[in-house]
């Protein structure tokens, strides 16, 4: 059965390659630009070093490198991108990581072929392959024909052992491959994507106790279609299927229906779905959109670190210039809720909105401002058994529950003096929440909070010399308790040898009181960078934090980063 699978894989990727070549190899050929050799190699290095020191014991290194480069090879009509990355983190982790820290890609790439060998990471579509990185081979097929197709293949996780893991929790190795095509027109485009994971299970030593981690299998089908056949509308839907085994040591399921057969589907087998649809019309300066996603429970792919999953969502979405577009308005208005298979004690729902604007009064004067809220409604589901069994149980526990979110931003920007060479900028956000239950939201509560930033920067361009100063204040009432902070800052930044030395020397004071403790922090920054024939780019920067409490010791702590790069 394994080998008829890949047999089948196979002869499916050579179709599809010859139906893409087909259009593509009647292109013309440009002979004469390829016997042109234009041999040139471009790129650069950096190389980041991080010292830390502190008196108090800290889980930080107090030393981190980071080597880095990207290097450019090109030639006839060739293109060959490397990236490197070298780091000792995750050396003194204390435990074995799953991926590579150390990473080393090639991507070479000659017309509308694009390759990946090494290092690399690829994104299909967000329900499917979603940027994991791999360790393999990738390759992207983009002709002038309407076929486009992308492949790749490789480890996506390192086996570690339950001596060497994280917590103890052991990681099976696994490997996985993946295909996207798409038939593209100028009025409409369809795609399939296909995504399939395995784990190994001889990777890992069976011990008797594997901490519940169970060899997994994943097969996921996906259908795009992206259309504006009808003038200034645009519809997108994808489709995903994610066929999720969670044990592939589990019994096969012995008849079943089709869909069990096609997939070979064991006990463990979940069929998982995933749906977005997208609507855009523009109606002259207007922009109105509608977006439904909905997203089974438990959702999830092994091409993916992390997915949002058991929703439903709803929202509109309107935008239009005003004013000989000096103002822009956007708005959307958006629903939500959780329980799609009604298993859960408590369901959530949602409702969001918000509104954001930009106001360009004058060539100096600018404005920015926006506003959302969020409530959520909760409501527990007390089974019939607990509230006849449990006494104690009172009309708060079976009550309707709404969180209550609300954010404000506002901005002005003004720029003024000679040749605007000075910059006053103000910002003032606040942000509340309250939990209401039963109508009533009780004391304690609610919280509330509000900052407010003010900044000024003169840019004295005789002596290329920048004087910047900034004074923030931040209050926080969250229930019962109350604090705020007040802190300043005061910079200058200077350029010297002919603009090849830019120096920038501040210092930063923020003294904090609430209801229990007060404490203080004064800080020194000194950043240096200096150019060398273009190419080469020195860069040293010292912060020291000294922080005081009154019901904890001080701290006081430095860091020094230095960095080069040089570019050829």
């Amino acid at each position: 059965m394994k080998i008829n699978n890949k047999s089948r894989w196979f002869k499916l990727l050579v179709v599809l390659i010859l139906l893409i070549t087909k259009n593509a190899y009647s292109q013309n050929v440009d002979l004469e630009n390829f016997y042109k050799h234009d041999f040139k190699v471009t790129g650069g290095v950096n190389a980041n070093m991080i010292f830390y020191n502190s008196n108090q014991q800290n889980s930080r290194e107090p030393f981190n490198y980071l080597l880095s480069g990207n290097l450019n090879i090109s030639a006839f009509s060739f293109n060959i991108p490397i990236f490197y990355s070298i780091t000792n983190q995750g050396n003194n982790l204390g435990y074995t990581a799953p991926f590579d820290f150390n990473r080393f890609c090639i991507m070479p790439k000659y017309k509308w072929v694009k390759a990946y060998i090494g290092n690399a990471s690829m994104t299909f579509s967000p329900y499917t392959l979603n940027g994991i990185p791999f360790r393999g081979v990738g390759l992207e097929l983009a002709p002038r024909s309407p076929f486009k197709i992308s492949l790749m293949g490789g480890q996506l996780l390192k086996a570690v052992s339950e001596e060497n893991a994280l917590g103890g929790v052991p990681v099976y190795e696994r490997f996985g491959y993946g295909i996207k095509t798409s038939f593209e027109k100028e009025r409409y485009k369809i795609g399939w994507i296909g995504f399939y994971a395995k784990d190994r299970e001889s990777s890992l030593a069976y011990t008797g106790n594997d901490n519940g981690v169970t060899p997994k299998e994943n097969f996921v089908n996906s259908l795009l279609l992206s259309t504006s056949i009808l003038k200034d509308m645009t519809f997108n839907v994808e489709y995903a299927l994610s066929v999720v085994t969670d044990d592939t040591r589990a019994e096969s399921i012995k008849g079943g229906g089709f869909r069990d057969r096609l997939f070979s589907a064991k006990e463990s087998t979940a069929f998982l779905n995933a749906l977005n649809v997208n609507f855009d019309y523009n109606i002259q300066k207007t922009r109105l959109g509608l977006t439904y996603e909905r997203i089974d429970p438990n959702y999830n792919t092994l091409g993916a670190m992390y997915f949002n999953n058991d929703l439903e969502n709803i929202a509109l979405r309107l935008s239009r210039p005003f004013y000989n577009e000096n103002i822009n308005v956007s708005a959307s208005l958006g629903y939500q809720r959780d329980d799609l298979a009604r298993e859960k004690k408590q369901n959530t729902k949602r409702v969001v909105g918000s509104i954001n604007m930009n106001y360009k009064i004058t060539d100096q004067l600018n404005f920015t401002g926006s506003y959302s809220n969020f409530s959520t409604y909760t409501n527990k589901k007390l089974d019939q058994f607990e509230l006849i069994n449990n006494p104690n149980i009172v009309a708060a526990d079976t009550l309707d529950y709404t969180q209550l979110s609300q954010n404000a931003n506002l901005n002005f920007s003004y720029a003024f003096g000679e040749k605007n060479n000075q910059n006053m900028n103000f910002n003032y956000s606040i942000a509340g929440q309250a939990n209401e239950q039963g109508g009533i939201i009780r004391k304690g509560q609610a919280s509330t909070v509000q900052n407010y930033n003010l900044g000024h920067t003169i840019n004295i361009l005789g002596i290329k010399t920048a004087l910047i100063s900034t004074l923030n204040y931040t209050n926080n009432q969250a229930g019962l308790f109350d604090n705020s902070s007040l802190g300043a800052s005061v910079a200058v930044s200077k350029k010297l040898l002919k603009e090849k030395l830019n120096s920038n020397f501040g210092v930063l004071y923020n003294n904090t009181q609430s209801d229990v403790d007060t404490s203080s922090v004064f800080g020194i920054k000194f950043n240096n960078s200096y150019t060398v024939m273009k190419k080469h780019n020195f860069a040293l920067s010292m912060i020291s934090m000294f922080r005081s409490s009154t019901n904890k010791p001080s701290n006081n702590d430095i860091m020094l980063n230095f960095n080069y790069g040089y570019s050829f």
